[in-house]
């Protein structure tokens, strides 16, 4: 005989395996995506290689730029140079998300990707995506806040700042970081989030 399980546990036992499935699918399309990268790198020029800020950053076939800090190697889209001018001033770093889940909220895409490659299995505990408020969450995900939970809130801007008055824009509220940009231009705001995390 089965045994009888109510609508409560079989919503908690399906969440469950989404969120296991889920993260699966994250690490699997991080690894691959990074053994990827790792195998197209090649012969670089002198235009493939900048130094800022004392780091020696190296640029692959594939176009991704390749830079070591204490032993630990990160891979990214963008250089330093490249968006030097996006301002962000942000109190954390590293040891704040140390060991801690970090959730996604919004928009997420190509600038998701980009931290999850740089800090999942190495710095933070799991990735997983959330919502702020419980009304406008599009999916079976948990309720986060600032206060006491790592976030990253990906809001896609149009690029038609006359239309909806927004602009391109980071800033971080407690442990919170809010990313408005055009989706093409996230991985922008990802990369100077991850160099101000790592002091760059």
């Amino acid at each position: 005989m089965r045994k009888i399980i109510s609508k409560e546990e079989k919503d908690k036992k399906t969440r469950r395996n989404q969120l296991i499935i889920g993260g699966i699918l994250i690490l699997i399309m991080i690894f691959g995506y990074g053994a990827i990268s790792l195998n197209n790198k090649g012969d670089t020029t002198e235009e493939d290689r900048i130094k800022y800020n004392g780091i020696d950053f190296i640029k692959d076939n594939s176009g991704y730029w390749y830079f070591e800090i204490q032993g630990q190697q990160f891979i990214i889209i963008n250089n330093p140079e490249n968006i030097s001018k996006i301002n962000f001033l942000s109190i954390l770093n590293l040891n704040d998300y140390s060991n801690k889940p970090l959730y996604f909220v919004g928009d997420i895409g190509e600038g998701s990707s980009e931290i999850s490659r740089n800090l999942i299995d190495r710095f933070v505990l799991r990735i997983q995506q959330a919502c702020l408020d419980e009304k406008e969450c599009k999916g079976n995900f948990p309720i986060k806040n600032c206060s006491s939970d790592n976030i990253i809130i990906f809001k896609e801007i149009s690029g038609n700042e006359t239309e909806d008055n927004e602009t391109e824009t980071m800033y971080q509220e407690e442990n919170c970081v809010f990313i408005f940009a055009q989706y093409e231009n996230q991985s922008k705001y990802a990369d100077k989030f991850l160099f101000n995390l790592l002091g760059i």
